[in-house]
């Protein structure tokens, strides 16, 4: 048992199609991904060159260049759950989600051959948007675990085989699409003139490859009952003014890992219809951010900066500005998942937060990590 689970193998390349980012544009995958062996995680690699030429964009998002992946979705078909969307959220996001339960999450960005800094506080852009540094030959690296984000220790990565993808649970039916964004996903290009072309070259197309991560379990593949993370992003854009205790959401009744919550304000000069960027991402905008169960918090937190350095501690990480973490498995257990599954019928599972900041342009999202099914037992101990 000690020689199969948790252990892993490197990345092997799926799929590879050049896209241009000159428009809004959409890539779905033209095959099912390939589940020869238990699936661990996605990786996705983007790779390109921008120029800026005439003037400098007039602002530079904090989250550019990996904005330029506007959403990744991934859907399937299960075979004891049925239809389901385990992936659904910006590429932003994805990014900043690996470091949460990491120091060196598995995301990276490397621009003129330097790696950029980790995402910290201030989140800031190592994309700077000048004449004066262009061109930029920028690779984006995503990391999309499929399990929960829980940690580095060999116990923790046998603890995540029972949430790997098995090919007798999904078959031939998981489904991976990625959009894109343009000049305007990395900030306010009025005034400049952009062009995207291939990585390293003045011609061309950027690269976007999807590779996947695998893990080994031999004869204990087949007698796994393995759960599904599920992680959807959902958008708010009313939360605008002052507020105390504000109702965010309404969250799904279902084991519960951890909570992400985003804030700041979006982007509206120069950007193209139907791209999403933040021309900020702040952490003074929200306070006491805190799930609530029946108007009694969970968690009891009254100030969210106290509550970040406390999972920074736990976790050995830095969480970026804009962005409040509310994890149950600090413990690195997902056995410690809030069981939302078990609240009673007619209870209140939600979202508050104080709105300390207000602003017409303010925005928010939050992202429940789920799970279903898996290794829990039916009832609370």
């Amino acid at each position: 048992m000690q020689s199969m689970v948790g252990r892993f193998q490197a990345p092997e390349l799926f799929n590879s199609v050049n896209q241009s980012f000159t428009t809004p544009s959409q890539i779905l995958i033209p095959r099912t991904l390939n589940l020869t062996r238990p699936l661990e995680s996605i990786t996705i690699y983007v790779a390109f060159r921008i120029a800026v030429t005439v003037a400098n964009f007039t602002a530079v998002a904090p989250e550019a260049p990996q904005n330029i992946l506007q959403r990744i979705t991934l859907t399937g078909t299960h075979r004891a759950f049925g239809a389901v969307t385990p992936m659904r959220l910006r590429g932003a996001t994805a990014y900043v989600g690996s470091y949460l339960a990491q120091g060196l999450g598995g995301s990276d960005i490397v621009i003129n051959n330097t790696r950029a800094a980790s995402p910290g506080r201030p989140l800031t852009s190592p994309f700077l948007g000048t004449t004066a540094g262009s061109p930029y030959d920028i690779i984006v690296v995503y990391h999309l675990p499929v399990t929960p984000q829980l940690g580095l220790s060999p116990a923790i990565k046998r603890q995540q085989s029972a949430f790997l993808y098995l090919p007798q649970d999904w078959g031939d039916s998981l489904q991976l699409q990625l959009e894109f964004g343009d000049a305007s996903a990395l900030g306010n290009p009025t005034g400049a003139t952009t062009a995207f072309t291939a990585f390293g070259s003045g011609t061309g197309t950027p690269l976007v490859e999807v590779h996947l991560n695998y893990s080994i379990l031999g004869q204990f593949a087949n007698q796994m009952n393995n759960g599904v993370v599920l992680r959807e992003e959902r958008e708010l854009s009313t939360f605008t003014a002052l507020a105390t205790a504000q109702r965010l959401a309404t969250l799904q009744k279902n084991i519960t890992t951890g909570i992400l919550v985003k804030s700041g304000t979006t982007q509206t000069a120069g950007l193209t219809a139907g791209v999403n960027t933040y021309a900020t991402v702040v952490d003074t905008q929200l306070a006491r951010t805190q799930v609530i169960v029946d108007n009694k918090p969970v968690r009891n937190n009254q100030n969210n900066t106290v509550m970040k350095a406390y999972y920074q501690r736990m976790f050995g990480t830095v969480i970026p500005a804009g962005y409040q973490y509310i994890s149950f498995v600090d413990g690195q257990s997902a056995l410690l998942g809030y069981r939302g599954d078990l609240l009673a019928p007619g209870s209140q599972f939600e979202l508050y937060s104080d709105i300390a900041t207000a602003s017409a342009d303010n925005r928010q999202s939050y992202l429940q990590e789920q799970i279903i099914g898996g290794p829990f037992p039916s009832r609370r101990p």
